[in-house]
């Protein structure tokens, strides 16, 4: 009895110095502006600009929020093969909807599950938490490039408002899915991605607020998105593509200096005794 005591109690000491200093990490990031990402000053190292900043690594499980045509996530896969059985990559349509609007998703779909990616449908991006198919799961890293109703809505207001409830509805679940080493005794904190256009009405969603509104969430940071890092990636708009009318290869985003915005959940603060 002796010894389990001494051991738990030698337990309970290691998990609330670790959880001193995840706090310690976040309190540093509170206060501290991120800098420009760098991997070595040295001459013989390149200089890692957020221009050339790829936030996906092979320890990452990865969670695709409302894919167009799925070449975003079929990039990220041919770039990361070893860790594609733990990816996911949704969209909001049926599988006949999907491939309606874009003509190229059944290619991009089948080399995901050639490489062992899952593949979902009918996924609403603000009901994540409360679905079947993630129960029990959790994600390093959920992405939403690009998300917007795509309901047609001349009036900006309404507009505004329409794609600032989806955005929140999907950051308040989204929170509940992230990995979390203090919650779980997870390797990593998760983070949730989101790229936006930069500009009106894009600007006016005020993505960060929305992300602070939640309760759960702050900003860790942001960073210029470039979309040439992922080989094969075309962005694609929710109403769909048509071949002569719609913008072809990236030409949509190429000049809208989109930006990935990094959201993390709040670390629990570490009672006294």
């Amino acid at each position: 009895m002796a010894k389990k005591k001494k051991l738990a109690n030698t337990l309970a000491r290691f998990q609330e110095k670790r959880k001193k200093t995840i706090l310690n990490e976040y309190n540093f990031l509170k206060f501290n502006k991120p800098q420009s990402l760098k991997i070595n000053k040295s001459k013989n190292h390149k200089q890692l600009t957020q221009k050339d900043f790829i936030p996906f690594t092979e320890e990452d499980s990865i969670l695709f929020i409302g894919e167009g045509n799925f070449s975003f996530s079929r990039s990220v896969a041919e770039l990361l093969p070893a860790i594609t059985y733990k990816m996911v990559a949704t969209c909001y349509d049926t599988e006949i909807e999907l491939k309606e609007k874009y003509n190229d998703a059944t290619e991009n779909i089948n080399v995901i599950e050639d490489l062992g990616g899952k593949v979902l449908y009918q996924i609403d991006a603000t009901k994540l938490a409360s679905l079947k198919s993630f129960r029990g799961k959790r994600f390093d890293k959920i992405v939403f490039n690009f998300p917007h109703v795509g309901a047609g809505i001349k009036d900006q207001d309404r507009n505004i408002l329409t794609n600032q409830k989806l955005l929140q509805g999907f950051l308040d679940n989204a929170s509940q899915l992230l990995s979390s080493r203090i919650l779980y005794n997870d390797m990593n904190d998760g983070e949730i991605l989101v790229t936006l256009k930069s500009g009106n009405p894009y600007d006016l969603w005020d993505i960060k607020k929305l992300a602070k509104s939640t309760g759960k969430l702050v900003t860790k940071t942001s960073y210029q998105f470039n979309p040439s890092l992922y080989p094969g990636y075309h962005h694609r708009r929710t109403i769909g593509f048509e071949e002569g009318i719609s913008k072809s290869e990236n030409e949509e985003i190429i000049d809208k200096n989109c930006r990935t915005y990094v959201f993390i959940n709040k670390p629990k603060e570490v009672k006294k005794k």
